[in-house]
């Protein structure tokens, strides 16, 4: 920066020397002392020249005001006067360098060079110094999360480094990508990384630790810091293609305890797998999915692929995804159980019934290759309900079974005989026989049955009326429900009701 009131003298220093090939170039330009000083402090340069005799405001007494406002740069007196008196009061000030007008370019040109190399060898330090503090503290903060250090120890460090942990809330949040495989290049991942976060208020210290990036956060709590991750991680899935995986640790209120927030967001990322559709992981995204569920059995699978039931096949799967959430099961461990499950279902069907069944080497290289749980699941669903595709063109007596599991399901329904041999493609009357054949009684005293079966179990353990339990189970006319019921029973549903009641006294 120049100031001097002469435009001619600003003019002048502006063209004596090529600026831009000593590596500088002049920034701003003062009028005079008081105009000078404004810019100075405002555009904060490397080196100034400024004349020692001005109006308002001297060069020295710019520089004393300068100093005063902790402005570090160096100076350079520009004078027509050589008395030693101005050159001692500039000493003061911490300036070494003046130069008498009129000013020699060789001259100026040793000094700027000479101030270069000060420069340079001042902004070294500054980044080594930076660098090897930021290394401390992540070192430190990797400490802190993987409680490397006794708690004193730890607090010394702290202060040592100006860490602030003082916010009322404290959280930290773990930065994955699952592309990318141990020991290789983690370059475009650390680029993600640093585009995500960018320069936001919402996070402070980061560490990588095993191929992830721990992240602090101050004074926001998860929910609210977890949301704007979410968006920005919308923003890193449209630049690069694919986002990052994020799990963002409960909230903590004293440093020490950011190693349990750490440990609970490592152990989200764990089970990732189980999310696949969440890219912010949290203790909500649990909590929303947690369901009372247990395993399906393999048998109850071989049930269902028997009788031909495609939904309760896809039902099941259900559950057992609600099954895998709610025991937080690894990825390993879930596939393991999937592809027990298919063999003991290949093993039951090809004892069964003829025809080929799915290869148990290929199902494996399918399983392995699948990214989530819900297309790990969507596959599986997929193959037993091939299952059920091949064992329901297996003859007359699957069919009766498919067809006895469907009136036990659905006896609500209006159900005829004549639905069951088009969706069969039987005759009507061979599949009647067929299935007295099989079960040992008609089609219409069984469905009866199974209806006054369940209108018995809603008279004992509900108290709906008797013509919303004779809609229930499938009688749209309570008259005729009334001599069903009679004739099965060998009473009306009311002295039922009432004979039931009495016993249970």
């Amino acid at each position: 920066m120049v100031i001097d009131d002469e435009e001619i003298v600003r003019m002048g220093l502006r063209d004596l020397i090529d600026w831009n090939a000593e590596d500088f170039y002049i920034c701003e330009e003062g009028r005079d002392g008081r105009d000078g000083l404004e810019k100075l402090l405002h555009t904060q340069p490397d080196v100034v020249l400024v004349d020692i005799k001005m109006p308002g405001l001297s060069g020295l007494e710019l520089i004393r005001a300068a100093r005063e406002n902790k402005f570090e740069g160096h100076f350079i007196i520009l004078t027509g006067y050589s008395e030693f008196e101005f050159a001692r009061s500039a000493i003061s000030y911490g300036v070494r360098e003046y130069l008498l007008k009129p000013i020699d370019e060789d001259e100026l040109l040793g000094i700027i060079r000479s101030l270069k190399k000060e420069l340079d060898k001042k902004r070294g330090e500054l980044v080594f110094h930076s660098n090897n503090e930021i290394i401390a503290r992540e070192e430190l903060l990797r400490k802190i999360l993987l409680k490397l250090e006794d708690r004193e120890s730890l607090e010394e460090k702290i202060s040592l480094y100006k860490m602030d942990f003082s916010a009322p809330i404290l959280c930290i949040a773990m930065l994955y990508d699952k592309d990318l495989a141990p020991g290789n290049d983690n370059s475009l991942f650390m680029e993600k990384a640093r585009d995500l976060l960018g320069n936001e208020v919402f996070y402070h210290d980061k560490v990588l630790i095993d191929n992830c990036v721990a992240v602090v956060n101050r004074g926001t709590d998860y929910k609210t810091w977890a949301k704007h991750l979410e968006k920005q991680n919308e923003r890193i899935q449209r630049t690069y293609g694919k986002g990052l995986t994020i799990a963002v640790g409960h909230n903590v209120s004293v440093w020490h305890d950011l190693a349990h927030s750490y440990e609970f967001a490592q152990f989200l990322l764990e089970h990732e797998f189980l999310f696949s559709g969440c890219s912010v992981l949290t203790i909500d995204t649990i909590e929303n999915q947690q369901y009372a569920a247990e395993n399906p059995s393999v048998d109850y699978f071989c049930m269902l692929i028997e009788v031909g039931d495609m939904d309760g096949i896809r039902e099941c799967v259900k559950i057992f995804r609600q099954y895998c959430i709610r025991d937080m099961m690894k990825e390993l461990d879930i596939k393991i159980q999937v592809l027990y499950n298919l063999m003991q279902i290949k093993n039951w069907a090809e004892k069964k019934y003829t025809g080929e069944s799915p290869d148990i080497s290929g199902l494996m290289e399918q399983l392995n290759r699948t990214d989530g749980l819900d297309a790990l699941l969507d596959l599986y669903c997929r193959i037993l309900q091939d299952f059920c595709k091949q064992v329901g063109m297996q003859g007359s007596e699957t069919v009766i079974k498919r067809m006895y599991y469907y009136m036990e399901k659905n006896y609500d329904k209006d159900l005829k005989l004549e639905t069951f041999s088009r969706l069969f493609n039987y005759n009507s009357n061979y599949l009647g026989k067929i299935f007295r054949r099989e079960i040992g009684d008609s089609f219409n005293n069984i469905l009866d049955t199974i209806r006054i079966t369940n209108a018995k179990r809603l008279l004992s353990e509900t108290d709906l009326k008797v013509y919303q339990i004779s809609e229930r189970v499938g009688y749209s006319n309570i008259d005729y429900f009334y001599l069903k019921f009679k004739k099965y029973v060998g009473m009306s549903p009311k002295e039922y009701k009432k004979e039931y009641h009495q016993t249970s006294l």
